[in-house]
């Protein structure tokens, strides 16, 4: 394959990675800024950064992390050519990356975990928190392990309602958690 075959391939999986991302990205920049028009220019920036890279043979591997980092950094830039004197919105002055994001959603499943009911909390916990094997979760509850299974499936399926009910969480097309929001709806002090 010729290397023009290639970039090719490439730009096109970069403009179908911008047509799928493209709300999304609206959705997020609009959530951090007051006006649609100030979204509307950030996005616009973005999409302007993605063209030069594309110019300039660069094509980032995950697409999808380097738009949300390009958006933040976008939006950062956005407070701080707005602002003489203003500080960043305390939302925007330490933007989590996605490792720091899942690692803040962590801190925030445990109280989740441990009020959830009892039959589904303990093998939770022993499966995803202490790293056991079916078979050993099963053997210390005296379980059979398609009852553990099922415990823990159940499990996360009532984590994953709470946790959606009290977050809005973004993701790039890889279902990846990239950022969330926490709703001020009152469920997540429950």
């Amino acid at each position: 394959m010729t290397h023009d075959l290639m970039m090719k391939q490439k730009i096109t999986s970069v403009e179908a990675a911008w047509l799928a991302y493209r709300q999304q990205l609206f959705s997020f920049i609009r959530s951090k800024v007051e006006t649609t028009e100030d979204a509307e220019d950030i996005l616009n920036d973005v999409f302007v950064k993605l063209t030069k890279a594309i110019n300039e043979h660069f094509i980032p591997d995950n697409i999808s992390s380097w738009l949300y980092r390009v958006t933040k950094n976008s939006i950062v830039d956005y407070y701080r050519a707005k602002r003489q004197f203003e500080p960043l919105p305390e939302a925007l002055s330490a933007i989590p990356e996605t490792e720091n994001t899942l690692k803040q959603l962590s801190n925030c499943m445990l109280p989740m975990i441990q009020a959830l009911p009892e039959r589904y909390r303990h093998p939770l916990i022993l499966s995803e928190i202490e790293g056991k094997k079916y078979n050993a979760v099963a053997a210390d509850l005296g379980l059979s392990v398609p009852a553990v299974k099922s415990r823990i499936l159940r499990g996360r399926k009532k984590l994953q309602q709470r946790l959606l009910s009290c977050c809005t969480l973004y993701r790039n097309n890889a279902g990846e958690t990239v950022d969330y929001e926490q709703k001020n709806n009152g469920f997540c002090d429950k």
